[in-house]
């Protein structure tokens, strides 16, 4: 049997792929349809609103959802709430072949939401219990690059099959079925039968050797200092994804408005999520080149990718634009996810503090054209790349925010750990 390091100790190889499996199902809801909505309004004959719900509705949801499957997802139910939320996934996938209205696909739409959210803190929770350190940052943005790459993927097939075959489409509503078949090899059974714990003459000698106490148990932040740091990668999550969703939304209809083909459209967003897939799986040694100013950087990064398409009307500039904007989010998202499993309290509360952060990025995504009309009214905009200058300016608040507090763990970043240093700690809780 092949082994993987977990920080403190080895873990079967079998084990990280079921679980990584699992994130090849959470930014499937509404995707299916994403690329296809016009063809859906035509064949429905339905409004254009009506067609948004098709994706919208899914990830509301998914909001409840999420935060219940934190809370109600113990290591003695993981498994149990895991296997609901793939079948509920999986039935509603296949409904979507057979649906013959609008109204059918909005509701089977959100079924898939509401099996989609029953896993969604587990896909992290498992990586935060049973790996350890720099495994688990490794571990984690190989989860980002998972379910980004997935995105991708689905896209393509989506747009090649949509025009000849639009219930060929929901083929990707399938991928439930791959950690189904997994799931033997992620339960508490198998993983306590099978993995290899370190001996504490073994951890004492990691730590000597790496100059720091990540092979020991790390510290987590307690009480009030718990809460409050939640709270701050919630809002620095939740701000940031609703700021690099906008080249989702919104760059079909200023590059129309450009004279720019849908191709165009297609690379210049395949670009973002490309770069999110690429910098999740290798973030420990992007933090190693950036150091502790790794966080500051992928900020500025974002809003200088948002503000280069706003203030331009080039597909090469929205192309660079749109890489240097996965670039940065794709960086920072695995950190926050790394951040949230030393936030909790303790180890077991690390599924359900994953539910709440986790759940920010439906609420962002759901907030995007809400947000950005209430800004274009209270601006008195017209400009057809406003949702991109606005987007840019949320971004520069957050480093702001960022750069003022620096020496916050949630915003500290030390390459040579993934755990909170003694310095950091000291930091916050001398407050």
């Amino acid at each position: 049997m092949k082994y993987v390091n977990a920080g403190n100790g080895k873990m079967p190889l079998i084990t990280l792929i079921a679980i990584l499996s699992i994130s090849l199902t959470i930014n499937m809801p509404g995707l299916a349809v994403s690329p296809m909505l016009g063809k859906l309004r035509d064949i429905f004959h339905s409004s254009e609103m009506e067609a948004q719900l098709v994706t919208s509705l899914p990830n509301l949801f998914m909001i409840p959802i999420v935060l219940i499957a934190g809370k109600i997802s113990t290591p003695s139910r993981q498994t149990a709430v895991l296997m609901t939320g793939l079948i509920t996934f999986l039935v509603g996938g296949i409904g979507c072949f057979f649906a013959t209205s609008m109204v059918a696909l909005i509701v089977l739409g959100c079924l898939v939401g509401v099996g989609c959210g029953l896993v969604v803190p587990i896909a992290a929770g498992y990586i935060s219990e049973w790996f350890m350190g720099k495994s688990r940052q490794a571990d984690l943005g190989l989860k980002s690059t998972t379910s980004n790459a997935m995105v991708i993927v689905a896209n393509i097939y989506v747009g090649i099959v949509a025009a000849h075959y639009w219930h060929a489409a929901f083929v990707v509503y399938l991928t439930p079925l791959i950690p189904l078949a997994l799931i033997p090899f992620m339960t508490q059974k198998y993983v306590n039968k099978h993995r290899i714990l370190n001996t504490a003459e073994d951890e004492t000698h990691a730590a000597a050797i790496s100059g720091n106490g990540e092979a020991k148990a790390p510290y987590h932040f307690q009480g009030s200092t718990s809460t409050w740091m939640l709270v701050s990668l919630i809002c620095l999550y939740m701000f940031l994804t609703y700021a690099t969703t906008s080249i989702s939304y919104y760059a079909p209809f200023c590059m129309e408005h450009f004279g720019m083909s849908t191709t165009e459209v297609g690379i210049v967003t395949a670009m973002y999520y490309l770069m999110c897939a690429v910098c999740g799986a290798v973030v420990t040694p992007l933090k190693k080149i950036f150091g502790k100013n790794t966080l500051f950087i992928s900020l500025a990064l974002c809003a200088a990718g948002l503000f280069g398409i706003g203030f331009t009307h080039n597909f090469w500039v929205y192309f660079f634009s749109s890489l240097i904007t996965g670039f940065g989010y794709g960086i920072i998202q695995p950190i926050i996810y790394n951040k949230t499993t030393y936030v909790a309290p303790n180890r077991k509360l690390g599924t359900q503090y994953f539910g709440y952060v986790l759940s920010a990025n439906y609420v962002s995504i759901m907030m995007v054209p809400f947000v950005d009309s209430a800004a274009r009214k209270i601006f008195h905009s017209t400009l057809p790349t406003f949702e991109f200058i606005f987007s840019g300016g949320v971004v520069v608040v957050l480093l702001i925010w960022a750069l003022i507090k620096h020496k916050n763990y949630v915003f500290a970043i030390n390459p040579a750990s993934a755990a909170p240093t003694p310095e950091e700690i000291a930091a916050v809780t001398a407050k």
